[in-house]
């Protein structure tokens, strides 16, 4: 068999992988993730049949993901692997499991910074309202502390629905709406109207639409 037609049948199998995902309701970003690890495993080992994928495979692949990405990003790998060959053993694709002999791998997890009140109030105030680059940061700010938002769900935000006070965002846990308080509502209005903004994308920097690394950026300027 050629080595298109070993690709052709193994990426089947992965569609079918994928609709099974769907039907199980899990999130888009899960979805893509481990979709995405069993293409990458098929890819390492030359396309093979699945029945003939061994752990020896497995760990061949995952040593080699190890050495550009952090362990904790192997472990969502495995974790992708393992439902793949749950799925593919579901279906009677195979007999045995290839990945339930290999342990997951183990990461210490990095806590991310908190703020405390005094802190946010400090940044807060690090946001002139007199000029047009406070306005909106005060209100970047504002939102950030006020809803918990990731940054990538803060740049995907359109215009909010000042009635219900909420706004749609759509980041690594997918869509959900998201309710703005009564101070994040007030400095967003306040941008919106300073700024006149319009169309899709709320938050604006000098060039257009603010991008996650501009949000850094500015936090770190901050």
């Amino acid at each position: 068999m050629r080595k298109s037609d070993r690709a052709v049948g193994y990426v089947g199998y992965v569609s079918s992988f994928e609709l099974a995902l769907k039907i199980e309701g899990l999130r888009p970003h899960t979805i893509s993730c481990y979709v995405r690890e069993a293409k990458r495993l098929g890819e390492h080992c030359d396309w093979p049949p699945v029945t003939k994928l061994t752990p020896s495979d497995i760990r061949s692949y995952l040593d080699q993901l190890g050495k550009s990405v952090v362990p904790k990003t192997v472990t969502e790998a495995q974790l992708g692997l393992r439902r793949f060959f749950r799925f593919l053993l579901a279906e009677g694709e195979i007999k045995t499991d290839p990945s339930k002999e290999i342990r997951l791998v183990r990461y210490r997890a990095v806590p991310q910074p908190t703020y405390s009140p005094a802190e946010v109030s400090q940044l807060l105030s690090a946001c002139p309202k007199s000029t047009h680059a406070g306005i909106r940061d005060h209100a970047l700010v504002t939102v950030l502390f006020d809803t918990g938002v990731r940054v990538g769900e803060l740049v995907s935000m359109g215009m909010p629905d000042w009635d219900t006070r909420t706004v749609v965002v759509d980041g690594k846990t997918g869509i959900r709406t998201i309710l703005l308080g009564d101070s994040a509502l007030l400095a967003t209005h306040r941008y919106v109207r300073r700024w006149g903004i319009s169309g899709e994308k709320l938050w604006r920097g000098k060039r257009g639409n603010l991008t996650t690394s501009g949000v850094f950026q500015l936090v770190r300027r901050l």
